[in-house]
């Protein structure tokens, strides 16, 4: 009754954190829109600075509060360190795989999606959302901070709070995926040793790897950053905002979202359920208590 009671003080708690950052978003964008310019002469004041490192600054504040709703599970009791190192773990894979797949020539083809969706199901949408956030502000000390920073933070931590939810209400799939295509009318339509068969036999592999409805909601993901993302550019430089130049951001961003959620989907289905099985390992094996 106690541990239900945290869970929905926790809900309740990331259900404000997100609505007050969703107003901090358009709140920062427009400041950055309508800010003075600072002169590179003379000394810079307090203010100058302050201005010149707020991408940092508000990085840092939306780190702050994504963690808030995680630490609430813990009701009164202090986490211990080793409940926190595999949401470290993961957010350093998110930022080697985002730095390692800046190599392929596709835009946006990275599994940062993939490894956050993984650790909500795995740990609780709470965790996917800060593993998320960290994740986009450390891999920027990397690829460059910036006013986009917080927007970076808020996609991919509701991806991963989103299939946290998604996974508690059972949609995205067992814990045995069921075999596809078993039905012996599909072997007289396919027969062994042609390459129909061969076909089949592919078909059935990848139905039997993961769940069809985690690597659907990858692919997705990829278009709700996309779509997400465009805010932030349409309300930071598109001055008049009409129709058609709405329009026109989220058509020519199309390719960079099937990019992106193409990547993820390919990441869920080859390494998505034996990723979940490990990680539920550690957790009984080490009795972590993360998902409380």
């Amino acid at each position: 009754m106690q541990k239900t009671a945290a869970m929905k003080r926790a809900g309740a708690v990331m259900g404000v954190t997100i609505a007050v950052l969703c107003v901090l978003l358009v709140a920062f964008s427009y400041y950055h829109a309508t800010r003075a310019t600072i002169s590179p002469y003379g000394e810079l004041s307090l203010w100058d600075t302050i201005v010149m490192n707020s991408d940092i600054i508000m990085g840092l504040v939306f780190l702050a509060a994504c963690s808030v709703p995680f630490f609430l599970k813990f009701e009164r009791r202090k986490p211990r360190a080793r409940e926190m190192v595999p949401l470290a773990v993961m957010a350093a894979l998110g930022v080697v795989g985002r730095t390692v797949f800046q190599l392929i020539p596709l835009p946006n083809f990275k599994p940062v999606s993939a490894i956050v969706i993984i650790t909500a199901i795995a740990f609780g949408p709470e965790a996917g959302f800060m593993t998320g956030a960290l994740t986009a502000f450390v891999s920027n000390f990397i690829f460059g901070q910036g006013p986009w920073t917080p927007w970076q933070m808020f996609c991919w931590g509701m991806i991963g709070f989103v299939a946290g939810r998604l996974q508690k209400s059972g949609f995205l799939g067992r814990e045995k995926p069921r075999r596809h295509f078993a039905s012996p009318v599909w072997d007289r339509i396919c027969p062994a040793n042609t390459s129909r068969g061969d076909m089949l036999h592919y078909a059935r592999g990848i139905s039997d790897r993961a769940s069809f409805r985690l690597c659907m909601f990858g692919l997705l993901s990829g278009f709700g950053y996309g779509w997400i993302m465009n805010l932030y550019y349409i309300i930071g430089y598109i001055n008049p905002i009409t129709w058609q130049s709405v329009a026109a951001a989220y058509v020519s961003s199309f390719f960079f979202d099937l990019s992106h959620g193409v990547c993820t989907f390919l990441v869920l289905w080859a390494l998505g359920t034996p990723w979940i099985k490990k990680l539920n390992r550690v957790k009984v094996k080490f009795g972590l208590d993360i998902t409380a």
